[in-house]
């Protein structure tokens, strides 16, 4: 019953947004009393909290960071890519993680840690906490805002286009944190 109702949560949650999302509306689509899920979760903090756990350990399987595959840096960028995918995926409870980063969930901080890994390995020009806030950031700033882009045209073509875009400004990114230069 837990697993049904974190699954039901998450559809809602994408479908009507974190301000519109409650535990009653959550009980109505699962057709259940509001009760029963108060029993698997304390409160709706609790339940985000949960959702979070679910959607970072889907993030976790999707990466591929084989041992020896690629150099730092590049492994890196492709963490950097996934994430911002996966936070334009689930834009509402990316929302919540900013909105209340006072409790930073275990697997928040994996990400932070293994980002952390990435670039001490890397060896940046700049402080290697600081890089990683600047890139997180750069993470977050840039997925807002493609996630608020009303769409003209293809879909598939411009979410290339913005794709492509964000490629382009994450390589300048990178070699000006590591390298302290700029792409021409």
């Amino acid at each position: 019953m837990k697993e049904k109702i974190t699954n039901q949560a998450l559809r809602l949650l994408k479908k009507e947004g974190l301000k519109s999302f409650s535990m009653r509306k959550l009980a109505e689509k699962l057709s259940i009393d509001p009760m029963t899920i108060y029993y698997y979760f304390k409160n709706k903090d609790q339940l985000l909290a949960e959702l979070v756990d679910v959607v970072f350990r889907k993030f976790y399987e999707r990466l591929q960071l084989e041992e020896g595959r690629a150099k730092e840096k590049e492994k890196l960028e492709s963490v950097l890519f996934e994430y911002r995918s996966f936070f334009i995926q689930y834009i509402d409870l990316s929302l919540y993680l900013i909105q209340s980063p006072n409790e930073e969930s275990p697997a928040v901080k994996l990400l932070n840690d293994l980002i952390l890994d990435l670039i001490q390995n890397s060896r940046p020009y700049e402080n290697p906490e600081l890089t990683r806030d600047i890139l997180i950031d750069f993470i977050h700033g840039n997925a807002l805002s493609v996630s608020n882009k009303p769409r003209k045209g293809s879909k598939v073509r411009a979410n290339q286009n913005l794709t492509d875009s964000f490629r382009e400004s994450l390589q300048i990114l990178l070699n000006r944190l590591f390298y302290n230069s700029r792409l021409t």
